[in-house]
């Protein structure tokens, strides 16, 4: 399920925060973001939006933001509790992920087209993040593709990746039977992989052993033309010296 998030600059947009009273929310750690962008932007999702209410309420009937602090520390704000023990999380925008892999965004935003890949948060502006591991993932989609998988065969172990993911991190969301037939298949398809991975590697030894034969011919007939040349032109520098002015017999 995509999450649903906000940038900065939409979280400003709709809570009508003006820029310094969010910094000085977030400097208090009064306000907390779900994540950051790439490492530094902070990102926030809606539990943010209440806390953001609670604070605003409190500060309607007259308390300071000293006195904020000291409710938050003391009793705590709306969904604050669970937030503050939760680590932020750090995601990855469509360029900062294009980077990693050595690719560029038109890629990932195609394999979102596919259906390929989809983005963990999503944002009403179109703001799209990507969980960390997503770099693995599109790494392996690359190597995919260097193997010669369509991309509707990439899709199908696209898929299987991220039910195993969401298995991995909460079995009960599929049944026993369902988990096993993803299993069953998740194992068909590396078994499929391991295949094409023996086959290129036979492949490499082939090429290896074809490169180091032949390149001691190629490197023995280069050194015969290149002996062939030396001699040529050291017959065409004698026949130059001979049609030296100097060299002439004088007239009678």
């Amino acid at each position: 399920m995509i999450k649903k998030i906000y940038s900065k600059e939409e979280f400003l947009d709709t809570t009508k925060l003006q820029e310094m009273q969010l910094e000085a929310f977030l400097k208090a750690q009064i306000l907390k973001p779900a994540g950051r962008v790439d490492g530094s932007t902070p990102y926030f999702d809606d539990s943010a939006l209440v806390i953001v209410d609670a604070i605003r309420k409190l500060l309607d009937i007259g308390y300071s933001m000293e006195d904020v602090i000291r409710i938050r520390r003391k009793v705590g704000l709306p969904k604050m509790d669970a937030a503050s023990e939760s680590k932020e999380e750090r995601m990855l925008t469509v360029g900062e992920l294009a980077k990693r892999i050595g690719t560029n965004p038109r890629t990932i935003k195609h394999w979102e087209e596919k259906g390929i890949i989809e983005p963990d948060s999503h944002s009403p502006g179109g703001f799209r993040l990507y969980d960390e591991r997503y770099v693995e993932l599109c790494a392996l989609l690359q190597d995919l593709q260097n193997f010669g998988y369509t991309l509707d065969e990439i899709k199908v172990i696209a898929d299987l990746v991220r039910d195993f993911l969401v298995i991995q991190k909460d079995y009960t969301v599929f049944s026993a039977e369902k988990i096993r037939e993803k299993f069953a298949q998740m194992m068909g398809q590396i078994g499929l992989l391991n295949e094409k991975v023996r086959m290129v590697e036979e492949g490499i030894k082939r090429w290896r052993k074809i490169q180091k034969q032949h390149q001691k011919e190629m490197n023995a007939v280069l050194a015969r033309v290149e002996k062939q040349l030396d001699v040529d032109a050291k017959d065409t520098k004698k026949k130059e010296i001979k049609r030296t002015p100097e060299n002439e017999p004088s007239p009678a």
